[in-house]
């Protein structure tokens, strides 16, 4: 059997507006072209793997948004890899409509676009038979699979769609599949689309078949940090060996910097440049939560602050300012009040406990405090 090489991505979502960005008009058309970048890379990577097949797992055009030129500019793409099959399964966001590119532009012939309904698609040479169906609107609430014969001796299987795969049944607008659907069919690999977190599952089956997620390939809001990736399979005399390679043009983080005991926002800045130390970290789109306690007399400036990042070589960076105002507890201990009782009250305790415990007492200590204050002033 002739050995092949397969990349699996979905979820690029091209043209869907950045959700949570507030950066700039400029900085928005930066990251667009970020995301067309991405997709270059991927090109890139069949290129240099030498590809027989890109399996592409639905969410590849943002339906509403995506433009004209957009969808001929892919088709450009894909123009540059003839010798590669791409299999594109669609999905919620890009489904198989009338109106869809899919449907009114030419694509060319090594591109193939699978309807609602199952496709086996058999490539000989390989010994490979590939079923598929796509999405023909925004949800796809019932499930079916294919009706798949007894496989032939060495004969490999994959199967491409878009969907909400969980271990045991469940409802989903999303074309829900389980592993009691799947486990019969005896796939060697079924190559998903919906999921933006990467996950790779497998069944206790005879084939062991894989189930993989490789996730969005570029960041598309705050909660999809680090690495993005696409994965790549290789069918050879030892079977199908996986990898995870990452093609993200620039990744997303979110940190937290705790500024208690930061007097001048210089402080801060250097606290800052601490938790994110220079080098590649600082290339990636950065949200920064500013956490703790807040002497009083600090004024957090946010655009002075992102004006001097950006001089230490961040490329870009949103800044959520957390912080509480500091207490004066030597002023409160004073008191003869509920909360300077309070305060006197927990310090001894603080006093007699161990480093662990002390740090959970600091913490009730300030959280009891926000409560007295609150309804003090209510008072």
């Amino acid at each position: 059997m002739k050995s092949f090489t397969f990349i699996h991505t979905a979820d690029l979502h091209l043209d869907l507006p950045f959700q949570g960005w507030k950066g700039t008009e400029g900085q928005g058309g930066a990251r667009w072209q970020e995301q067309r970048q991405t997709l270059q890379t991927i090109i890139g990577l069949v290129k240099e793997r030498k590809a027989a097949f890109l399996l592409i797992a639905g969410d590849f055009l943002e339906h509403e948004t995506v433009s004209r030129s957009t969808a001929q500019w892919v088709i450009e793409q894909m123009r540059q890899i003839p010798g590669t099959q791409v299999l594109i399964a669609p999905g919620n966001h890009d489904p198989l409509r009338p109106d869809s590119f899919y449907n009114t532009l030419d694509w060319p012939s090594h591109v193939h676009i699978f309807d609602a309904k199952w496709e086996e698609i058999q490539y000989e040479e390989f010994s490979l038979r590939v079923y598929g169906r796509g999405f023909a609107e925004y949800e796809e609430p019932e499930s079916c699979l294919p009706t798949i014969s007894s496989p032939k001796e060495g004969e490999r299987r994959i199967l491409l769609a878009h969907g909400t795969y969980t271990s045991h049944r469940s409802e989903s607008p999303y074309f829900p599949l389980c592993d009691q659907d799947l486990l019969p069919l005896e796939l060697d690999y079924v190559a998903l689309g919906h999921i933006h977190l990467p996950s790779l599952h497998r069944l206790n089956n005879q084939r062991r078949t894989w189930i993989c997620y490789p996730g969005s390939p570029e960041s598309l809001r705050w909660k999809e940090t680090g690495e993005r990736t696409v994965s790549v399979g290789t069918f050879g005399t030892e079977g199908l060996q996986l990898e995870q390679i990452a093609v993200q043009t620039r990744r997303y983080e979110v940190d937290s910097v705790d500024v208690q005991g930061c007097d001048t926002e210089e402080q801060v800045i250097r606290r800052i440049l601490e938790r994110v130390p220079p080098g590649e970290e600082r290339n990636a789109c950065r949200r920064l939560h500013l956490c703790g306690r807040r002497s009083a007399d600090l004024s957090l400036q946010g655009e002075w602050i992102l004006h001097r990042l950006k001089d230490e070589g961040f490329h870009y960076v949103e800044l959520a300012d957390e912080t509480l105002p500091d207490y004066d507890l030597d002023q409160i201990r004073e008191r003869e009040s509920l909360a300077g009782r309070f305060v006197r009250k927990m310090e001894e305790r603080i006093d007699g406990a161990d480093s662990e415990e002390a740090d959970l007492l600091r913490q009730a200590l300030y959280k009891g405090l926000d409560a007295l204050m609150v309804e003090g002033n209510r008072s």
